[in-house]
C-alpha cells in the first residue's frame, strides 16, 4: 500500500471524531450567541473558527499517528541510566550517564514500573 492510501485511511478514520468535535464546538457557539443576544451586547468570540478547525484536524491527525497503541507493545526509547549511588544534585549533573533502552530493564519476574515525574 502506498503513503497516499495509508493517509487516506487514517483521514477516514479521524472523520467521524473530528466531525463530531466541530458539531459541539457550532452548539457551543449557538449557546453563547443566544447568551449574547440575552445580554444585548458584549464581546463575543467565536469556537467555531478555522484555526480552530485545524488544531483539531492536527490534534485527531496526531493521535492516529502515534506509535503507542494500548493493549500493544511498549516502545523501547532510549534512556540514561542515572548512578542510584550519591546524591541527588550530583547524579543529575552527571551528564556521562550510560544510554541504554527502557527494555533493558524489563524482567519477566517482576514489573517493569516506570515513574514519569518532575522535577520543578
Amino acid at each position: 500500500m502506498g503513503t497516499l492510501s495509508v493517509e487516506l485511511l487514517v483521514a477516514l478514520q479521524v472523520l467521524p471524531g473530528f466531525f463530531s468535535n466541530c458539531l459541539f464546538l457550532a452548539l457551543y457557539d449557538s449557546l453563547l450567541l443566544a447568551r449574547r443576544a440575552l445580554a444585548r451586547g458584549g464581546p463575543w468570540q467565536r469556537a467555531l473558527t478555522a484555526a480552530g478547525l485545524r488544531s483539531v484536524w492536527n490534534s485527531f491527525l496526531l493521535d492516529a499517528h502515534k506509535q503507542v497503541k494500548l493493549g500493544g507493545d511498549a516502545p523501547n526509547s532510549k534512556v540514561v541510566k542515572v548512578p542510584s549511588s550519591g546524591s541527588r544534585r550530583r547524579s543529575l549533573s552527571n551528564k556521562t550517564g550510560d544510554e541504554c533502552r527502557l527494555l533493558d530493564f524489563e524482567s519477566k519476574d517482576r514489573p517493569l514500573v516506570v515513574n514519569f515525574g518532575s522535577a520543578t
